[in-house]
């Protein structure tokens, strides 16, 4: 318990001093686009290549495609019961689709990728890529199409514009590591160190990141009302109760179930309040959301590492 309090104190620190930056004007809107490509175009990528090769073998592949197979079913039911549960609370109508996303879909790279390897070690950066396969296809899918009606207009549930986004640099990075694990390929030692590098990058860079934002939306402006609420508890609470349940049914391995609970437990998604404004729901909502999702569930995170640590 004390070295998971020590882990999210840890994080905490380098979110504040991102924090601290931001408020002294040395992140601003052009360094945090830097930090945030750098994250996502370099860091990511290089991460999942250097993780899969040190860590994962033919035979742990072969689990690959039933824990995405757990994990697809999973976000499914969750935005499916959301999107239903945001009806039975009385959500207010131009909020359901949000809501039901917000709830349901986590932050797996920026917030989640950091945490569960600062957590669980290297080796967790697979599993993260895996669940979050299936997250953003989820989100970029039944996601949009869901917060697309809470504007009254129609959106396809398949288009080329989401599709697009499927073909992130993590996925590439994903696909790449298991082409060479599959291939049994060992990379010339500049190259493996050259990954590890630049995928150490990631928890840092990403940190300072959420700190920079937490600045920019502004910690005075955060309302708590019994909406936002409801967001908090279902992403903080009930999802993670919901994924143990589901991984532990599955007879998923201990560590890779793990570190689903564990990114199931994460904030919102941080991809949600841009797809909120490009399909006109509620972009203060979500933003709002976000931030409380931010600091409420980090702080529970050592309480999340303590219960998987007794079940598993």
């Amino acid at each position: 318990m004390l070295d998971g309090f020590q882990i999210v104190a840890a994080l905490f620190l380098v979110m504040t001093l991102g924090y601290a930056l931001a408020a002294k004007g040395w992140i601003d809107a052009e360094v945090a686009a830097f930090l945030s490509k750098t994250i996502v175009y370099l860091g990511v990528p290089a991460s999942a290549v250097s993780n899969l090769l040190t860590h994962v073998d033919r035979a742990m592949l072969a689990e690959a495609p039933v824990a995405l197979g757990v994990v697809f079913l999973a976000v499914a039911l969750f935005l499916g019961l959301s999107f239903l549960l945001a009806r039975v609370l009385r959500i207010r109508e131009g909020r359901r689709g949000i809501f039901a996303v917000m709830v349901s879909c986590a932050n797996t790279i920026f917030i989640g990728l950091p945490v569960c390897q600062a957590l669980f070690g290297d080796a967790a950066a697979s599993y993260v890529l895996l669940y979050d396969l299936s997250n953003s296809v989820l989100f970029w899918t039944l996601g949009v199409y869901l917060v697309g009606r809470d504007s009254g207009a129609a959106h396809p549930f398949f288009s080329v514009r989401t599709m697009k986004k499927l073909l992130s640099p993590g996925f590439l990075g994903l696909c790449a590591g298991i082409v060479l694990v599959l291939l049994g390929v060992q990379l010339p030692l500049f190259l493996e160190k050259t990954c590890k590098y630049f995928g150490g990058l990631c928890t840092p860079l990403a940190l300072l990141y959420v700190g920079y934002s937490l600045h920019r939306i502004g910690l005075k402006n955060l309302r708590i009302g019994r909406e936002v609420l409801c967001v908090v508890l279902g992403r903080a609470v009930l999802i993670p109760l919901c994924m143990m349940g589901i991984v532990r049914l599955s007879g998923l391995p201990a560590d890779m179930s793990q570190v689903f609970v564990a990114v199931a437990a994460m904030p919102a998604m941080n991809n949600a309040p841009i797809v909120a404004g490009e399909y006109g729901s509620d972009v203060e909502f979500s933003s709002q959301c976000l931030s409380v999702t931010m600091i409420v569930n980090l702080l529970l995170l050592p309480v999340w590492k303590l219960a998987l640590g007794a079940l598993w």
